[in-house]
């Protein structure tokens, strides 16, 4: 662990059960809070393989690959 991993841990273990479960919620909404970036990656792929479809392009991959 580094020096502040560990120093983190022993102030944690001077809180008392609410201050812990406090801490615990923070960091657990921290990891599974939505990837922003991943979320605009996604939309821009949405809309990517929408228009694709739109322009037909999407058929004629299909086709090409189907052929192949």
């Amino acid at each position: 662990m580094t020096n502040l991993v560990t120093e983190i841990t022993e102030k944690i273990q001077m809180l008392n059960a609410t201050e812990k479960q406090q801490v615990l919620q923070l960091l657990l909404h921290d990891i599974d809070s939505p990837d922003q970036d991943a979320d605009e990656a996604w939309r821009n792929e949405v809309v990517r393989r929408v228009q694709a479809i739109h322009n037909g392009e999407a058929a004629i991959q299909a086709l090409k690959e189907w052929q192949d």
